[in-house]
């Protein structure tokens, strides 16, 4: 894969964070990352991506409503990584327009290939 598809990472934890960006970066993403819902809200407006990775718990605003806040002008991909792995968590998500909602841990080479799985679906 080119480097021709971005990538957003919106997640308030340093290290994971880093793995989202690295994961994305070796799946053949540009990636941009933020550690809040608000940058995150306003670089996803200003940015042209194909996917989009958000974790719920982020420190001003929790990680659905930068999805319900997003997806109305967003066609790319929303993934929404979470510990919380409950099925009512998991609809949340679904239902605030997340495409993919993957709980942590995760397996780095499981999630490069979700993320590939994922953008791939876009362009057929």
């Amino acid at each position: 894969m080119q480097e021709t598809h971005r990538a957003l990472v919106i997640e308030d934890d340093d290290d994971i964070r880093r793995l989202l960006e690295m994961v994305l970066t070796q799946a053949g993403f540009g990636v941009d990352t933020v550690p809040s819902g608000e940058e995150g809200v306003a670089q996803a407006a200003a940015g042209n991506y194909a996917l989009i990775s958000v974790d719920v718990g982020l420190p001003d605003i929790d990680g659905l409503e930068v999805v319900r806040r997003v997806r109305p002008s967003f066609s790319g991909r929303i993934v929404m990584v979470s510990a919380r792995s409950g099925a009512v968590d998991q609809a949340s998500g679904h239902t605030a327009g997340a495409d993919l909602y993957i709980t942590k841990p995760f397996r780095p080479r499981e999630l490069k290939q979700k993320f590939l799985d994922l953008v791939s679906t876009e362009t057929e």
